[in-house]
């Protein structure tokens, strides 16, 4: 690796979004019918699903309350909005199971649509005395995602425990995607890579503190969401291993604490184009240090959304 002050501080450690329905109908546990294993949906009544785009199926989970010999429930498709969905009409519990899924699939789904699916389970291990539900609906879309440009991103992790410059920006190709609750963002991680050029803007195309050596071959990919609570960056592996192994990075909030005032979220400041990641906002953590523990940064993050907007920014602090 390049320059880099070998002193730094010690480590201190550290897909289904589901809404429910009140109208829905539910029921207060109470003694099953007799011989009846009380088979029904796990989860709430109307559930939210997204995926990645080349992804063609997903699982929803079914529970029993009788688990001791094998079971099996029928599935009605209720609303099968412009017959994108097939799943199995019948699904089987092992004895023993409490637990079991059912795989729908999507082949011929379009990304950026949302699609409705509607079951119902039935037969005679269904029962009114459950605490679940015996019909659900599922809100289902494919994520599309679409380039918006080259942003800056300047790192405040690797910063915060080595002597290296945090003003660095280095270029990325950004792509952008609503979902039901947030705007995303991601790009490849720059870490990834040897810089070995600079842009008009002055970003670099790599990592400027990497050997060839230093760069772990793969993909890595950095995912921003953004909410009404704030900006939170998805557990990344950086491709990049100095002696200390892998380095990877993530929001503290939602990933190691529960504390937002201590471990605050990102900031989206949509008029001026950029995500701020405040200090103790990321963590940082290299897979043979320590035995992998985590520490908060106490560097800021930027992701600058465009050229111009890191520009600004420049001319902001002069």
């Amino acid at each position: 690796m390049k320059y880099i002050n070998k002193i730094f501080s010690l480590f201190a450690i550290a897909l289904m979004a589901v809404a429910c329905d009140p109208d829905a109908e539910s029921y207060t546990p109470g003694g099953l019918e007799e011989g009846n294993q009380g088979i029904c949906f796990a989860g709430n009544y109307t559930q939210t699903v997204e995926v990645e785009p080349g992804v063609t199926s997903f699982i929803l989970t079914l529970k029993r309350s009788v688990t001791d010999v094998a079971g099996s429930v029928d599935i009605k498709v209720l609303n099968n909005e412009e017959n994108i969905f097939t799943c199995p009409s019948t699904v089987l519990f092992a004895a023993g199971e409490a637990t079991t899924t059912l795989t729908v699939e999507t082949p011929s789904a379009t990304a950026g649509i949302l699609y409705n699916l509607k079951l119902a389970v039935s037969g005679d291990n269904v029962s009114k005395y459950i605490s679940g539900y015996n019909e659900i609906s599922v809100n289902f879309s494919i994520i599309k995602w679409e380039p918006i440009g080259t942003g800056y991103y300047l790192d405040g992790t690797i910063s915060t425990f080595f002597g290296v410059d945090p003003s660095m920006p280095m270029a990325v190709k950004l792509e952008r995607a609503e979902t039901a609750t947030s705007v995303r963002f991601r790009f490849d991680s720059p870490f990834a890579r040897v810089a070995t050029a600079m842009d008009e803007y002055g970003g670099y195309d790599g990592y400027p503190f990497n050997e060839e050596s230093d760069v772990v071959p793969g993909k890595y990919l950095f995912t921003i969401d953004v909410t009404s609570q704030g900006a939170a960056l998805s557990p990344v592996d950086l491709g990049m291993a100095w002696s200390y192994g892998m380095f990877s990075i993530g929001s503290v909030y939602g990933n190691l604490s529960t504390n937002i005032a201590t471990y605050p979220l990102g900031i989206y400041n949509e008029k001026a184009n950029c995500i701020t990641f405040p200090a103790n906002s990321l963590y940082i953590k290299m897979a043979d240090y320590k035995e992998g523990a985590a520490s908060p940064c106490a560097n800021p993050s930027y992701l600058y959304l465009s050229g111009d907007a890191y520009l600004e920014s420049l001319e902001a602090t002069k």
